[in-house]
Order: C-alpha cells, then sequence, then structure tokens
C-alpha cells in the first residue's frame, strides 16, 4: 500500500493517532467455555498526533483469551482532548502470538513485539464538530503491549 501508488482502488494508510494506555490489573472471570474471559480497566494514558489529549479512566478491555486461537480484544473508553472535547472509541480486533509467547502475554512477563501480531479497528464517537472527521472514515489500528498497558498506532485508511 504506497501513498504514490497510481491505483485509484489501492487503499493509502496515513497514521493519525497514537494511544499509550495505561491499564489496571485484569479482571480474570475464568475459563468460561469458548476462552478465558478477562477484563481490563483502562486507568488513563495520552493521545497524540492530529488530536492530542489524555485517556479517560473508566473504559475496560473486554479479552477472551485462547491458546490455540487469537485473542479477541474488544475495548471500548473515551479520551478528552486538550480542547476540553470528548471522543468515545470502540476499538476491535485480535492480538496472536505463538502459546508460549501468549502465556507470557497472559502473566505480564515482557515479550519481543516482532513475535505477536496485534491489529484492530477503532470507530470514533464524538460531538465536536471539529472532530466530526473522526466519525466519516475508517481506521486501522496496530499495537504493542507495555508493561503497563497498550501502545497504539491510528491509521485513517484513504
Amino acid at each position: 500500500m504506497s501513498e504514490n501508488s497510481d491505483d485509484p482502488l489501492e487503499p493509502t494508510l496515513e497514521r493519525v493517532l497514537e494511544l499509550d494506555i495505561v491499564v489496571d490489573d485484569p479482571i480474570d472471570v475464568g475459563e468460561t467455555g469458548n476462552g478465558r474471559r478477562r477484563i481490563v480497566r483502562i486507568e488513563s494514558g495520552t493521545v497524540s498526533g492530529r488530536v492530542s489529549g489524555e485517556i479517560l479512566p473508566g473504559g475496560a478491555d473486554y479479552q477472551l483469551f485462547r491458546v490455540n486461537r487469537p485473542t479477541e480484544l474488544v475495548a471500548k473508553y473515551a479520551f478528552e482532548t486538550d480542547d476540553g472535547e470528548r471522543v468515545y472509541v470502540e476499538n476491535e480486533g485480535i492480538r496472536y502470538a505463538p502459546p508460549e509467547v501468549k502465556e507470557r502475554l497472559r502473566d505480564g512477563k515482557p515479550v519481543d513485539p516482532d513475535d505477536v501480531y496485534m491489529c484492530a479497528t477503532p470507530t470514533f464517537e464524538t460531538a465536536a464538530p471539529d472532530l466530526q472527521w473522526l466519525t466519516q472514515r475508517v481506521f486501522v489500528a496496530t499495537g504493542t503491549r507495555q508493561p503497563n498497558g497498550v501502545r497504539l498506532a491510528v491509521y485513517q485508511v484513504g
């Protein structure tokens, strides 16, 4: 996917946001028959790029951890811009790694980011007129697990 392609059907990607999200220890619901359900509370964080601000506490990432299949990730949270505007985010994706790496992730141990595939599709809602572009585009995100959270790079698909 090149931004200089002559093919009008070839998508382009523009990096528009970076989110550094701080999380609390997971709430382990247990093995539900469909995987190990975990709820990871979102505590705080920062937003930078075309929008700058702070991640608000109160959101969570609802994970379905599976050893031999991708872990399902569904995060719901909000951030407030430096201008005081609020944005609601729903981010659905997957994280895949070999079983031994996934177990280290589950246990909160460090892993090499190159050993983990983590991608998602965030959607945004806001009442802010200047941020409506967030509601009118398709976005994809890549992520890496950090010691106390996750770092996401969000790209607008063009």
